[in-house]
């Protein structure tokens, strides 16, 4: 029984007109037209990723010129120039693999052979594969031929690599730049293959391919070819075990992990990768890809390329994450993939690599938190002056205007009004609140980061040209944030803006409010009853460290003697 040899669908779906090209139509346009025009140069330089149609692309040029029976620019395929060509036996159209010819001596018998006339055809076609690997010697011989080429000869270099390829050489060809085939244009040509073949195939298992091939339709070709040897539908999980991939879920578990700062599920969720014979630098490879698409969304708002049923998991993630977070895990993950592959334990570095992007984290956030800590510690120095001035206005005692200015960041009660006074200020706060909306709109434009931390934040009273914008006990972080000056003043600035009022702003947590507003309201006669007891307990050091601790918290008060 004779056996015929298999044909991939690489080579199988090879196109064999200028038409049939996926994604390459700048170049097939200007190349059909220069055909129709009789206006072909006499070299060209293809330069792009690979498997995008650059090889292809100069055999059906090669075709084009040599057909005994084109009508316009397309090859007719049938005559024997064309045939010979489709075969890889035409005497005319010669493919050189620069790679394995880069020497002097090669180009040298090149240049020998250019001077005979075609076999057959009208034109004699030279295609040189992976021109950027000849030698600076090699390409200095080629360099005259290229300058004064024979009439009946056309040179078709291609080349992953343009940047190595010497400006000389560059400025005597007409180069043309082939672009990464699109995701729904491999998909495209992907659904066709299967339908010609009468195989079914997951969607999404089109997508992984199409996405993995990473632009190139050749890529993508092999992948389903291989896949298409397993019996019956083809689903996402069997590409996942062709290609070696962990999968989209895998990934988005350990950012969940990430999320929760778990070092162990961290550690756990590599050994079942690494258990499912899944290569430790592959699992790294694919978390950086799932966390590009983070990246894209949160910076640039793109819509994240994943599976659909993984999509809305994705952008929840990117939304609790943050931009901060996210740069922070690439940049780690970024740095230990390129010491990965020196490893001599691939295992062990990975969970290194994971390790340490945890740790940068957590590390970043306790930074964060000691320095709130150390700006907070130290304006609890002026804490004694804070509350002996605070007792001499609950006693009527005048406080000299330098120690007021000093004291009013953290009022130990809410102001009193006169009546004019609550009323103008009622009226205020019924504008800012209807208003509210658009002054956080202008805020958004004004500073994102000042926008975000405001938007846990409410203004709950107006009152001495003063709002109090309170915040939610569990959002201190933020509070804090946005009691730095660089973000405090655009929300007055923008106050004045919109209501037409200069306000100050106090930034209070709930608690903290709450317990403000309960000094307030406290009975004017309670105080002189006990005006005798507070002076004097203003001299008694435990009496201010316990109002200390009442504002800041005790883990803020410090207690030193002079």
């Amino acid at each position: 029984m004779k056996v015929m040899a298999y044909l991939a669908l690489y080579r199988e779906w090879r196109p064999k007109y200028f038409k049939d090209i996926v994604g390459q139509e700048h170049v097939t346009v200007t190349l059909i037209n220069a055909l129709k025009q009789g206006k072909v140069a006499h070299a060209y330089l293809f330069s792009g990723p690979r498997g995008t149609g650059k090889t292809t692309t100069a055999k059906i040029l090669g075709k084009a010129l040599n057909c005994s029976n084109r009508e316009g620019a397309e090859p007719c395929n049938e005559c024997s120039s064309c045939r010979e060509i489709d075969q890889g036996m035409a005497l005319d159209v010669l493919e050189i693999d620069a790679a394995s010819n880069r020497g002097i001596e090669d180009i040298r018998n090149l240049r020998e052979n250019i001077k005979l006339a075609p076999s057959g055809g009208k034109f004699k076609v030279y295609i040189i594969d992976e021109v950027h690997m000849l030698s600076n010697e090699a390409f200095n011989a080629l360099l005259k031929t290229l300058e004064e080429p024979p009439a009946n000869v056309v040179f078709v270099m291609a080349t992953t690599e343009a940047h190595k390829v010497p400006l000389t050489i560059l400025s005597r060809v007409q180069r043309f730049e082939f672009h990464r085939i699109s995701v729904d244009s491999i998909i495209s040509r992907l659904k066709e293959v299967c339908a010609e073949l009468n195989r079914e195939v997951d969607p999404k298992a089109l997508q992984v391919i199409a996405v993995k091939a990473e632009g190139g339709l050749r890529d993508a070709l092999s992948i389903l070819d291989q896949c298409l040897l397993r019996e019956g539908p083809v689903d996402i999980e069997h590409v996942y075990q062709i290609i070696g991939m962990v999968g989209e879920e895998f990934s988005a578990d350990l950012v969940d992990a990430f999320l929760q700062v778990d070092y162990g599920k961290v550690i756990a969720k590599l050994g079942e990768g690494v258990a499912l014979g899944r290569d430790p630098r592959q699992i790294i490879k694919e978390l950086l890809d799932y966390l590009r698409q983070l990246l894209l969304y949160l910076a640039a708002g793109q819509e994240p390329l994943v599976a659909p049923n993984i999509k809305e998991k994705l952008i929840a993630q990117a939304q609790n994450a943050g931009l901060n977070k996210v740069l922070s895990w690439l940049n780690v993950l970024l740095k230990g993939e390129g010491e990965l592959r020196f490893a001599s334990n691939v295992r062990l570095a990975a969970e290194l690599i994971l390790v340490q992007t945890l740790y940068e984290q957590d590390s970043a956030v306790h930074a964060e938190v000691r320095a709130q800590v150390r700006t907070q510690t130290k304006s609890s120095s002026k804490t004694q002056t804070f509350i002996q001035t605070q007792a001499q206005t609950k006693t009527k005692t005048k406080v000299p205007a330098q120690t007021k200015a000093k004291t009013e960041k953290l009022p130990e009660s809410l102001p009193d009004s006169n009546l004019s006074g609550e009323v103008n200020q009622a009226e205020i706060m019924a504008v800012l609140t209807e208003k509210w909306p658009d002054i956080l709109g202008k805020i958004k434009k004004e500073k994102r980061s000042t926008h975000a931390f405001l938007l846990e934040g409410r203004p709950a009273e107006v009152r001495d040209n003063t709002l109090y914008l309170v915040f939610g006990d569990k959002f201190s972080f933020h509070r804090d944030k946005f009691t730095q000056p660089e973000n405090k003043n655009v929300l007055e600035k923008v106050l004045e803006q919109v209501i037409g009022t200069k306000l100050n702003v106090c930034s209070l947590l709930e608690k903290e409010y709450n317990s403000l507003e309960q000094n307030s309201s406290s009975d004017e006669p309670n105080v002189q009853n006990n005006e005798k007891t507070e002076l004097s307990s203003e001299d008694d050091p435990g009496f201010c460290v316990q109002k200390a601790v009442e504002f800041f918290g005790s883990e803020l008060v410090q207690v030193k003697k002079d």
